[in-house]
């Protein structure tokens, strides 16, 4: 498949460019890394809005990868599997243009050796975080909705152009057995004891906001709403950098607060769903096979 035409409906479906993130994008990358991008993204994303087309290798593409966050242990599964099959041309779709650490520093850049490999081998490079976030079909919450079987929801939380989360109702669930389900549809073998809150609340009406929950508005939002549960990826967070810090300290005043009940998967099964469930299809239907990659470790 022509790898400008593929380009051309995700822009058109996602309408990428009209989510500018350069500001997010450009504080949370650290200045080395964000100087390799410099070297290797196209002049209209990392000047531009930071989705779309980042790497260009190719033209002409046969496979899709969908990937949460291009790890190194991501990427390095996809290279090996496109020099198997001899290296005819490959897209890598992502979530994120920058890994993340869960546990550790944040976000942190692809390395500049991967870059270099996936130019090599012609693998390009397609960017979309907001837009996934928040489309009205395909998105990073609406699979989470779906695969939570949430009853009559509704969107919230203003996000660029569009909303980020959606309330709804489920049907007899203890908390226990929700967070059970929850842990279930995400691949989880539990989940996180630092991710999890259970404030006595039955679990009835819920606010869904994948990826990062921890922005206090979120939480202020489906408190108002009358929520009495919140998922999310991460609400707590236990990495080793300063905004995590800063985090802790603002939730540690907040969450006294909140009459909710607060589930955590991770960051990056939160927002798989999506990459898992919706966009094999989405690509199947623009006429390309697509493969998930998942992240080994979801807490990483």
């Amino acid at each position: 498949m022509n790898q400008a035409e593929l380009v051309q409906k995700l822009d058109e479906f996602f309408d990428a460019q009209t989510f500018n993130e350069n500001d997010l994008w450009s504080t949370i990358i650290p200045p080395g890394d964000m100087a390799v991008y410099q070297n290797f993204a196209e002049p209209d994303f990392v000047q531009g809005s930071w989705n779309g087309l980042m790497l260009n290798s190719t033209q002409d593409i046969d496979r899709v990868y969908l990937v949460v966050f291009p790890s190194q242990a991501v990427l390095d599964t996809i290279l090996a599997l496109e020099l198997e099959r001899g290296a005819p041309g490959a897209l890598v779709y992502a979530h994120h243009p920058a890994d993340f650490e869960e546990q550790g520093r944040g976000f942190v850049g692809i390395n500049e050796a991967q870059l270099d490999e996936l130019r090599e081998h012609r693998i390009s490079f397609y960017n979309c975080h907001a837009p996934l976030d928040c489309h009205l079909e395909v998105s990073t919450v609406i699979a989470l909705a779906k695969a939570l079987k949430l009853c009559d929801w509704e969107p919230f939380s203003p996000h660029y152009n569009g909303m980020e989360g959606v309330h709804g109702k489920v049907y007899d669930f203890t908390f226990g057995k929700f967070a059970e389900h929850l842990a279930k549809i995400t691949d989880l073998p539990y989940i996180r004891y630092d991710q999890i809150r259970f404030n006595g609340q039955p679990v009835e009406h819920v606010a869904v906001i994948p990826g990062g929950g921890d922005d206090p508005r979120h939480l202020q939002e489906a408190r108002d709403l009358g929520c009495d549960t919140y998922v999310t990826g991460h609400w707590w967070l236990v990495g080793d950098y300063d905004y995590a810090a800063q985090q802790r300290d603002v939730m540690s005043n907040l969450i006294p607060q909140l009459p909710m009940n607060l589930i955590g998967t991770s960051h990056y099964a939160s927002e798989m769903l999506v990459m898992r469930d919706q966009l094999p299809g989405w690509f199947r239907n623009a006429g390309i096979e697509a493969r998930f990659i998942g992240q080994p470790d979801p807490w990483r």
